[in-house]
């Protein structure tokens, strides 16, 4: 500063660096941090370019510059062309090195400088740098400083505030790690948190398995996304791809060989991240072409693997530590849900069966006889049958009621078996059961019950002679109400019944 005095100079020079200090101290954002800092670098020292570049692995990204008119931001170089400047001859202050000219330096940004004889004069070809430590000791970035106003070479004073300003800038980088890391922790917090509130929202797992893929996709930069069951040596496998969301598709894979392997290896770690499936060709049968990244974490009941979260990337390296601890949380709450849904279907399954036979009791009877009434045409009629076991009061009272209960339950046996794949049947009380057989004739519901009812007759069980009797009811040309279609058939299968049992009676007869 002309026209001051150098202590006045160095006072005035401290008292901007702890307002810079102070500054940078509030600040959260790492870039914003690196900006103000070179900025302060060359208002405070006698240099008028300065860069601050960050490490990244094997490569540095820089990340701010002052007195540039052309910055390059974001410009990446090797972390070699950086390494090779630390030579050990170089060192200047406890972390600096004074790049001489002969240095094998490669210079992004060379200055015009005109050429000198002076040897404590600052040449294009000189460089000061300034690395930047962690905690370790590990170097993750470098002030870099250039065009000196006075010419001139630094001096001691000018290193030791380069030195200051790196000192801030390693604090700077720690405290925005550690925001970061938090801020990355929160949002990982509230993501899942927001994925459980929307699975609780629904105890249908096939509503369950969208809302991961959601999760997964709104999180993951991943091609591909896959929810794992485990069935001890089998697995049931829901995947989607990026390209295609909304089709799930399922498919079900052996668990053994390279698979068992990763299981085992999910089962033990929590999660497993694979950079590169190259360096593991034993794998590469088992996942989609093209790709390169695979990330995985499972969950354990018993010391078993039941449930298990994939995402794969073609990029190689494509996830991180945080999209891992992301990954574990949500197969945890996957799995709660997973078996909440189990638990929902039990319950939904055992409120709609009959404990004794297996199947569908009198309360989901009426609900899908509307639902198939509802599609019935003339062209296309629906049949619903009534079916009573002859003479079943003489089975209990004669051979007991676990004979009965055993003669019922292999009526219900010879029902399943022998009506088609489109037909349904329910047992709606005592030696009572019904059929609804969508798209039937009469004809049709004639010859499904005669075949059953000879299966019946031809049994040698240890059970009494069965026989049974049938109403037919066909909707809508009987009647067009389930109560209709109900009473129609009822009043079939008492004439049934009247004309002497074991047979069949059309309510239009």
């Amino acid at each position: 500063m002309e026209g001051v005095a150098p202590h006045r100079h160095g006072a005035l020079q401290r008292v901007h660096l702890r307002d810079i200090t102070a500054d940078i101290a509030r600040r959260l954002d790492f870039e914003t941090v690196a900006q103000r800092i070179v900025d302060a670098v060359i208002q405070v020292t006698d240099f008028a370019v300065a860069t601050l570049t960050l490490r990244e692995g094997d490569r540095c990204r820089r990340l701010a510059t002052a007195g540039l008119p052309d910055g390059r931001l974001g410009m990446v170089t090797a972390f070699e062309r950086w390494a090779v400047l630390l030579e050990p001859d170089w060192l200047v202050g406890g972390f600096s090195y004074l790049v001489p000219p002969e240095a094998p330096a490669l210079w992004a940004d060379i200055p015009d400088i005109p050429a000198s004889d002076d040897p404590d004069a600052w040449t294009a070809e000189h460089g000061l740098v300034t690395t930047l430590l962690d905690h370790t000791g590990e170097i993750i970035g470098f002030i870099a400083v250039d065009e000196p106003r006075s010419g001139r070479l630094p001096d001691s004073e000018t290193i030791e505030t380069l030195e200051v300003f790196a000192g801030q800038a390693q604090v700077a980088f720690a405290n925005a790690h550690l925001y970061e890391s938090a801020r990355r922790q929160y949002q990982t917090m509230q993501q899942l948190f927001d994925v459980a509130k929307a699975m609780a929202a629904t105890a249908d797992f096939e509503q369950v398995a969208p809302r991961i893929f959601s999760a997964l996709q709104d999180r993951l930069d991943a091609s591909s996304m896959s929810v794992v069951r485990v069935h001890g040596p089998v697995a049931d496998v829901r995947r989607v791809t990026a390209q295609r969301p909304d089709a799930i598709e399922t498919t079900t894979v052996d668990v053994v060989g390279p698979l068992a392997d990763l299981a085992e290896l999910v089962l033990r770690h929590g999660s497993i991240r694979i950079d590169d499936l190259h360096d593991h060709p034993q794998l590469q049968s088992h996942v989609a072409p093209g790709t390169c990244s695979l990330l995985l974490a499972g969950y354990a009941e018993d010391g078993q693997l039941v449930v298990a979260l994939t995402v794969s990337s073609p990029r190689p390296a494509a996830f991180t530590d945080d999209d891992a601890a992301f990954l574990r949380g949500l197969v945890d709450i996957t799995a709660v849900a997973i078996r909440n849904a189990d638990l929902y279907e039990e319950a939904r399954f055992a409120a709609e069966r009959d404990a004794l036979t297996g199947l569908r009791n009198r309360r989901v009877f009426w609900t899908i006889l509307q639902q198939a009434l509802g599609k019935a045409t003339t062209d296309r009629c629906m049949a619903l049958v009534l079916i009573d076991v002859d003479d079943f009061k003489l089975v209990n009272d004669i051979h007991g009621h676990d004979t009965g209960d055993r003669a019922l339950v292999h009526v219900a046996s010879r029902l399943e078996s022998g009506v088609r794949q489109t037909d349904m049947v329910f047992r709606i009380g005592g030696e009572e059961f019904v059929l609804i057989m969508p798209d039937t004739s009469a004809a049709e519901a004639r010859m499904v019950l005669t075949r059953i009812s000879d299966a019946l007759k031809r049994s040698r069980l240890d059970l009494p002679q069965l026989t049974i009797s049938a109403g037919v009811a066909l909707a809508p040309i009987d009647a067009v109400t389930a109560d209709g279609v109900f009473s129609a058939a009822d009043a079939a299968l008492y004439r049934a019944k009247r004309a002497g049992k074991d047979r069949v009676v059309l309510a239009s007869a």
